[in-house]
């Protein structure tokens, strides 16, 4: 089992470190799993801590300038578990390197060892090498790591820019815990928080809805007038916020109604999904 990559482009080298960034603001471990193609990070939450999980994946010509797989079986692949803080802080010491090495290694443990080639004033250049302990997942857990099935959801409407959402979120955090997450076929978007003192609205018009498909989930048809919604825990969706650092070309937020809020933050270079699953209390 070997891997080994390289990291020239300093465009890549930050925009590895903004996803590296993001999926360490929701969790603290995830999946790394790596293919001849793709890189993707993954993380799926048990039910008892809130059930949520997330799926980013990149396809590995768009970053790397060398990349060599050597999997277990034919199907060439290999399944990490890392601390994402920690892989983090190896690729923020080079956020301004010449290169950088990500070689899969065998120290005492094994590991992720990142090779950063610095510039220096002279005419020599500086090396810094990180070992990032991993653990290696056996092939007889990889289908717990498959790519999330998408169910057939109400409504896919597009959200405002990210840093906008944000910016409403972290002001409805300081009037309650939980979150309406609506919206309807003519394009309104609304984000809704309520104690028995206050009930407190922000509305998006005009949002760009995407072609409806009747959902198997819900135990009836929703029509195009009727709102559509799930109640969301609201520091779920602000750990997905943070996803602004992503720059994204787009972003969907997809409902199947009372149950569940999955959100896609579309780039150029990469795929990045969230599937928050709604509380319990139905939403009057």
């Amino acid at each position: 089992m070997k891997f080994r990559a390289k990291l020239v482009d300093i465009g890549c080298i930050q925009q590895f470190t903004k996803v590296l960034s993001t999926v360490s603001k929701i969790s603290k471990t995830c999946t790394l799993r790596l293919s001849q193609d793709q890189v993707v990070l993954t993380q799926n939450e048990k039910a008892v801590n809130g059930g949520t999980s997330f799926w980013c994946e990149m396809n590995q010509v768009d970053y790397f300038d060398e990349y060599r797989i050597e999997g277990k079986d034919e199907k060439n692949e290999i399944y990490l578990e890392i601390n994402n803080e920690n892989v983090l802080r190896a690729m923020r010491s080079g956020h301004t390197a010449q290169f950088i090495k990500i070689k899969l290694t065998k120290k005492q443990t094994p590991c992720l060892t990142f090779e950063i080639t610095l510039s220096s004033l002279t005419a020599h250049t500086r090396n810094v090498i990180h070992d990032v302990p991993v653990a290696v997942i056996p092939t007889r857990y990889w289908d717990d790591f498959k790519k999330p099935t998408l169910p057939n959801y109400n409504i896919k409407i597009h959200t405002p820019n990210l840093k906008i959402m944000k910016s409403v979120v972290e002001r409805m955090k300081n009037i309650s815990g939980f979150m309406v997450i609506t919206a309807l076929q003519n394009g309104e978007l609304c984000f809704k928080v309520e104690t028995d003192e206050v009930t407190a609205s922000t509305y998006f018009q005009n949002m760009l809805v995407e072609p409806n498909e009747k959902s198997t989930l819900v135990e009836h048809d929703i029509d195009d007038t009727e709102s559509v919604g799930a109640r969301v825990d609201i520091q779920k969706l602000l750990s997905f916020l943070h996803a602004q650092l992503l720059n994204a070309t787009k972003t969907i937020c997809a409902i199947v109604d009372q149950k569940a809020v999955h959100m896609f933050v579309d780039c150029n270079d990469l795929l990045f999904q969230y599937f928050i699953p709604s509380t319990n209390i139905p939403i009057t």
